[in-house]
């Protein structure tokens, strides 16, 4: 009995996602890219003029996103 519950709810949730889809929603986080203003704060980080805490206020984003970016960014130079 469980188990067509669950089958049910999965098949409901299925249907929603694929409905969402069709309308284009995007599921997931939103994808950041590097842009210009990233580039002239990863240089001053990488220079010395800015800390990286600093860097990351300045760019407005989380420590983890800002190495993620600086990655990116090194693996595309």
């Amino acid at each position: 009995m469980a188990e067509k519950e669950r089958d049910r709810i999965l098949k409901r949730q299925r249907e929603g996602i694929d409905v969402a889809l069709q309308k284009g929603t995007v599921f997931g986080r939103p994808m950041i890219t590097v842009i210009q203003e990233f580039k002239q704060v990863y240089n001053q980080w990488k220079s010395s003029e800015l800390t990286a805490v600093k860097a990351m206020q300045e760019f407005g984003v989380k420590k983890t996103t800002f190495y993620m970016l600086v990655r990116e960014y090194e693996e595309s130079l």
